[in-house]
Formats: C-alpha cells, sequence, structure tokens
C-alpha cells in the first residue's frame, strides 16, 4: 500500500517538521554550529525538561573507539583512521582493499602509531 511520508511518519510516532526553509535553516546551522531547539506541536507543554546544551560535552568523546584496534594486521598499505564518529563503510572500503587499518581514539598521540 502506497502512503505519503507525512502519513507515515504520524504513524510511527517520528516527529517532522513542514513549511520551512530547508536551505536557509541550513545556513543558519552551517553559520551558527548547534542551535538548541524543541520540535513542538501546537502549543507549548507546560513543565518541559530543560534543553540539554550538547556545546557542554564532548561529543566526540562519546562516540569514538576507547581504544585501538586493528584490522587485517598484515595488510597494505598501513592506515591510521582517528575515529571523531567514523562511519563504519569507510572501514569496510579500506578493508575491501586489502589495507591494514588501525583505528584510533579521537585523543590518541598518533605520533607512536606507524602507517603509511
Amino acid at each position: 500500500q502506497t502512503k505519503t511520508l507525512s502519513k507515515w511518519m504520524k504513524e510511527q510516532n517520528i516527529p517532522g517538521i513542514y513549511e520551512i526553509d530547508t536551505r536557509a535553516l541550513t545556513k543558519i546551522i552551517r553559520e551558527k554550529g548547534t542551535i538548541l531547539g524543541r520540535i513542538v506541536s501546537d502549543e507549548i507543554p507546560k513543565n518541559l525538561p530543560p534543553i540539554e546544551d550538547p556545546n557542554r560535552r564532548n561529543l566526540v568523546a562519546s562516540v569514538s573507539t576507547t581504544s585501538p584496534k586493528t584490522y587485517n594486521p598484515n595488510g597494505q598499505p598501513r592506515i591510521c583512521v582517528v575515529d571523531c564518529g567514523m562511519k563504519y563503510n569507510q572501514l569496510r572500503c579500506f578493508l575491501s582493499r586489502g589495507a591494514c587499518v588501525e583505528v584510533v581514539p579521537w585523543d590518541y598521540d598518533i605520533t607512536k602509531v606507524d602507517y603509511d
């Protein structure tokens, strides 16, 4: 059965926005960085919890690996990936080409790693 994206989102309880200039919004976010906000319906509910400011915590540390890991240790070339929220398809692409990939945390001292 065919249905609109809007109908499907409502069925899945997924919030969405419409009638907004997404190009302008993208430009604002690009220029100002993360912006705090909420998506609300017609009436703003009372007693909402405060919005957590993501700029107050290290978001990279929360998505980075916590310890070095080597994939395909005998492969060539040797690639060191600093994980700042790496997409795992990037790792799969390197490995499918025979590379040795060492994935290290965001704050790792890469001067200690031997790579090409």
